[in-house]
């Protein structure tokens, strides 16, 4: 008997040490996966029965005003069957009924299928007639399935007939997230200040406000090459100089993009980079960066403020004596 019991607590250990050792799996599985509203392009949906210009098809169409609609004396149960395409995993159904008419169906069955033709329940739901809006149904657990079964059990209260209807279906389910990416933040009210700049009406107008305007523009004084900033030369101004940037809004900035004036004789080879959340406090965000003055492709830089920052300052520090910048952009990951 003694034997016995350290057998059996020897095996309870090696147990316990097996399932701490195994490797958890679900977390390296869904680390990648986000639950998102299932595009619903190339799906098709087929009906046990359909009315008309009342097709199947209207389930899917986006339009809570078109519906599918059972053929008239076909009695109760009726179904949908909606063909995804593809197995994928679906945590929720959602249902919209046809608008202001409360007679449609009440209990229903979902089943679901990877061939179309053996399928499984996944449990009974009611939908409510008189709410229009779309109705959501948790599957617990979620379903990895290309075809979802709706089967109608029964019908409202107020239904008369045999009909039935439905308006929308939708699924949501998971899906790998889309790789992140950096975008360009619309300029569309930014302006810019400078510690100087090119103001001369009807002569030159080089101005800092150039850097933030769409790319494309053009300068009013010399309408071949890109708008641009300049520092004022008609007095030596020493460096540093710089430009400041009001975003309107704070925004978790990765990059600045740069373009170079078309004269690379009037350039800056080194900058630094800071941000602010009010304009006034300033923190450098990285070290001194070196800058080609020499293509005017866009140069970006990485930047990793602590927060979200509304303003951003390039100051200029080494580079020609009135040193000029053309473009500015601010980018986010989405």
């Amino acid at each position: 008997m003694k034997k016995i019991k350290i057998y059996a607590a020897a095996l309870l250990f090696m147990g316990v040490a097996l399932t701490a050792c195994k490797k958890d799996k679900s977390a390296e599985l869904s680390s990648n996966l986000e639950e998102v509203v299932l595009d619903r392009t190339g799906w098709t949906a087929t009906a046990s029965s359909q009315e008309g210009a009342n097709t199947a098809a209207m389930v899917l169409d986006g339009y809570t005003n078109t519906y599918w609609n059972s053929a008239t004396g076909q009695a109760f149960p009726h179904s949908l069957i909606i063909d995804m395409k593809r197995q994928t995993v679906v945590t929720k159904i959602g249902l919209t009924t046809k608008q202001a008419d409360p007679k449609g169906f009440t209990k229903f069955r979902l089943e679901g299928s990877n061939d179309g033709t053996t399928f499984t329940s996944f449990g009974e739901f009611t939908l409510n007639p008189v709410t229009y809006t779309e109705q959501s149904f948790t599957l617990s657990p979620a379903r990895n399935v290309r075809f979802i079964k709706l089967v109608a059990l029964e019908k409202a209260a107020t239904q008369t007939g045999t009909i039935t209807f439905l308006a929308e279906f939708s699924a949501t389910g998971l899906q790998e997230r889309k790789p992140l990416t950096d975008i360009a933040l619309n300029k569309t009210g930014w302006t810019a200040t400078a510690s100087s700049q090119v103001n001369f009406p009807g002569d030159e107008t080089n101005l800092a406000a150039h850097v933030v305007d769409v790319i494309s523009a053009k300068s009013p004084t010399a309408p071949t090459v890109p708008s641009f900033w300049q520092a004022d030369y008609d007095v030596l101004h020493p460096y540093p100089h710089w430009i400041l940037i009001d975003m309107k809004t704070a925004s978790p900035l990765t990059y600045v993009g740069l373009n170079a004036h078309t004269d690379p004789k009037q350039g800056f080879s080194k900058f630094s980079i800071s941000g602010s959340t009010d304009g006034v406090s300033f923190t450098k965000l990285g070290d001194d960066r070196n800058f080609n003055a020499t293509t005017t492709l866009e140069q970006k830089f990485a930047v990793s403020p602590t927060a979200p920052i509304r303003y951003v300052k390039i100051t200029l520090l080494e580079g020609s004596n009135y040193p000029c910048l053309a473009n500015f952009e601010a980018y986010v990951k989405l």
